[in-house]
C-alpha cells in the first residue's frame, strides 16, 4: 500500500506470493535501480571529488598569488571572493541535506520499522554533513537501498501456461520507494549545489582570466600561467558539472513520477548533456565577460577597487561593471522568480496538499538563480510558450552584454580576431543548444509520441511525494 507521502506501509506478515499479479507494481520494475544508475550515481560521485579537488587547489593558488604580491590588496580580495563562494553554498547544502534526512524519517516513522536508524547510522550521517561531505554519504544511500531492492525482486508464476511475470517482495517496494527518494533529493541536492557555488564561481574566474593581465596586478609569468591553467580547468568542470547535474535531476524527477517510468537512453543523455554545456557556457561567457569591462585609458582606475564608483576628471560618474553587471542579475532574477511564482508552483506541500507559502518562496527564490543560467520546467503543462520566453529573454541580454563588451574593450583587446571569437562563441553556443533542444523534444524524449515534442516534462512534484 502506498501512504499519502508516496512510501510504501511495511507489512511484515505479508509474502511475495500475496502480491496482485494483475495490478502493476507501485514502483515501476523498468525503472529498478540496474547499472545505469549505479553508473549515474559513480559519475555523480566522482564529480563531487574531482569538485573538491579543484576547490582546494584553486583557493592555494590564488593564496600563493597574493602571498606572493602582497602589495596588491585586490589579489587578496579576489581569494576572499573565491572562497567564500566555495565555503556558503557548501553549508547550505549540507544543512538542507540533514534536514530532508530527517522529514524523510519523519514521514517514514509511522509506516516502516526498516528506516528506523540507528544511533550508530544517525551519528555517521552527521558526522558526514559536519565535515561538509554530506552527498558522499547520500550516494552511498542510494546504492544501498538500490542494491537491497534488486536482492527483493522475483519471478511469480501466473499459472497461466506456465508464465511467470517479476515482482518485488513488500520490502523490496519499501527499498524502491526510499531509493527513488533518495536520489531524487540528492539530485535536487546536487543542482542546487552546482547553480550556488559552480555558477557564480564559473563567471568571477573569467572575470579574473580578464583581470590577470590588467594594468596594476603585478604577477609574475609563473604565477600567472599556474593560475590560469586551474582557471581554465575549473570553468570547464563547473560546466561539465552543472550540465550534468541538470540533466540527472530532470531524469531522476522522470522517474518519480509513476507514469514516466522511461529512462533517458544514452543518446538522449548525450543530447541533454550538450544542450546544457552550450547554454551554460554561452550565458558564463556573456555575463563574465561582461563583468570584466574595466576602462585601460583612465588614470584613476588604478587607484580604485573595481567595486569602487569614482568621480572621473571630466566630472563624470564612473561606475564599475561589476556593479552594474550585479543590477542586471539581480534584475533577471528577480523577474524569473516572479515568473516562477506566477506558474502556481507546489513543489514544498504537506501531505494534504496545503502550501507552505514560506518555503515555497524560498524554493522560488532559489529557481530563480538556476534560471539565470539555465532553463528548468518547474510546471505540469506544455513549455513551449515559456521556453520561447527564456531564451529568447537569454538570447537579447547575452547579444546585449557581448556586444558592450566588444565596443567597450576595443581599445584593450586591437585584435579584431579575439573579440570576433568571443562574441561568435556567446551566439553559435545559444544556436548549438536551440538545435540540440528540437531533435531532442522532436526524436528522444521519452514520451515524444503522446506531447508531440512540446517538452511537456512533468516535474510538478512534491519533494516528499512520489
Amino acid at each position: 500500500m502506498i501512504t499519502s507521502r508516496g512510501f510504501i506501509e511495511y507489512n511484515p506478515h505479508s509474502t511475495l506470493s500475496q502480491m496482485s499479479l494483475r495490478e502493476p507494481p507501485p514502483v515501476p520494475l523498468r525503472a529498478s535501480y540496474g547499472l545505469m544508475g549505479a553508473a549515474g550515481v559513480f559519475i555523480n560521485m566522482i564529480f563531487f571529488i574531482i569538485n573538491i579537488v579543484s576547490d582546494c587547489v584553486l583557493a592555494y593558488v590564488l593564496w600563493q598569488q597574493a602571498e606572493f604580491a602582497p602589495e596588491t590588496h585586490e589579489l587578496l580580495t579576489w581569494f576572499i571572493i573565491a572562497l567564500s563562494i566555495i565555503i556558503i553554498p557548501t553549508i547550505l547544502t549540507n544543512i538542507l541535506s540533514l534536514v530532508w534526512y530527517y522529514e524523510n524519517k519523519q514521514c517514514l516513522a509511522d509506516t516502516c520499522v526498516l528506516q528506523k536508524m540507528t544511533k550508530w547510522q544517525t551519528a555517521v550521517r552527521i558526522i558526514m554533513h559536519l565535515l561538509l561531505l554530506g552527498q558522499i554519504i547520500r550516494y552511498v544511500d542510494i546504492v544501498r537501498y538500490g542494491t537491497k531492492m534488486k536482492r527483493q525482486t522475483r519471478r511469480v508464476e501466473t499459472g497461466e501456461y506456465g508464465s511467470s511475470v517479476l515482482r518485488r517482495s513488500p520490502k523490496g517496494e519499501l527499498y524502491a520507494a526510499l531509493q527513488r527518494v533518495m536520489s531524487r533529493d540528492t539530485a535536487m541536492l546536487d543542482m542546487i549545489h552546482s547553480f550556488l557555488q559552480d555558477a557564480p564561481q564559473l563567471v568571477f574566474q573569467i572575470f579574473l582570466l580578464y583581470h590577470s593581465h590588467s594594468p596594476g596586478i603585478n604577477i609574475s609569468n609563473e604565477f600567472t600561467s599556474i593560475t590560469t591553467t586551474v582557471q581554465v580547468w575549473k570553468v570547464v568542470l563547473g560546466v561539465l558539472g552543472i550540465s550534468w547535474s541538470v540533466v540527472w535531476y530532470q531524469d531522476e524527477l522522470r522517474r518519480v513520477v509513476s507514469d514516466w517510468d522511461q529512462p533517458l537512453n544514452c543518446c538522449g543523455i548525450t543530447t541533454c548533456v550538450i544542450w546544457r554545456v552550450a547554454m551554460v557556457s554561452s550565458r558564463i561567457i556573456a555575463i563574465g565577460s561582461f563583468t570584466a569591462i574595466h576602462p585601460v585609458d583612465d588614470v584613476h582606475a588604478d587607484h580604485h577597487t573595481i567595486f569602487t564608483i569614482y568621480m572621473r576628471e571630466d566630472g563624470t560618474v564612473y561606475i564599475p561593471f561589476t556593479i552594474i553587471s550585479t543590477c542586471v542579475l539581480l534584475a533577471h532574477w528577480l523577474i524569473m522568480t516572479a515568473w516562477i511564482h506566477a506558474q502556481g508552483t507546489n513543489f514544498c506541500s504537506r501531505d494534504d496538499n496545503t502550501k507552505r507559502p514560506v518555503l515555497e518562496l524560498l524554493y522560488n527564490c532559489v529557481m530563480g538563480v538556476v534560471h539565470i543560467f539555465s532553463y528548468i520546467n518547474i510546471k505540469e503543462a506544455p513549455s513551449r510558450r515559456r521556453m520561447a520566453f527564456y531564451y529568447i529573454l537569454c538570447l537579447v541580454e547575452s547579444t546585449t552584454m557581448i556586444s558592450v563588451w566588444c565596443v567597450e574593450m576595443e581599445s584593450q583587446y586591437t585584435g579584431v580576431w579575439f573579440r570576433a571569437t568571443i562574441v561568435f562563441s556567446v551566439e553559435m553556443l545559444w544556436l548549438l543548444s536551440m538545435c540540440c533542444i528540437v531533435g531532442y523534444y522532436a526524436f528522444l524524449h521519452p514520451d515524444k509520441d503522446n506531447n508531440g515534442g512540446g517538452g511537456n516534462d512533468k516535474t510538478q512534484t512534491s519533494r516528499l511525494q512520489l
